[in-house]
């Protein structure tokens, strides 16, 4: 493991008034507008749905995101096992 390379042991969530949302434990944002923001932390992939939602603060060196906007829901997304396919069972598809 290099120098650069951060370990991530804790993710925590914190929501204050359902306005402001800070995440610990982040390791990148997937996508987001102001409707929808999909985070990769340690733990798994956190979607946060809302109304004129904004990244306020993204760090990854430290692995914190802050967000401010109307929060609506938040749900850890069940990542999929990978699947081992032969060659001939993916040109089947």
């Amino acid at each position: 493991m290099s120098d650069n390379e951060t370990i991530y042991t804790q993710s925590n969530v914190y929501i204050e008034n359902r306005e402001k949302l800070r995440i610990t434990g982040v390791k990148d944002v997937d996508s987001f507008d102001e409707e929808s923001i999909c985070v990769q932390t340690q733990k798994g992939d956190i979607v946060l749905n809302g109304e004129q939602l904004k990244i306020a603060k993204l760090d990854v060196e430290s692995g914190e995101l802050s967000v401010e906007g109307v929060v609506h829901s938040l749900f850890y997304k069940e990542n999929a096992p990978a699947k081992n396919i032969s060659l001939f069972g993916r040109l089947m598809k």
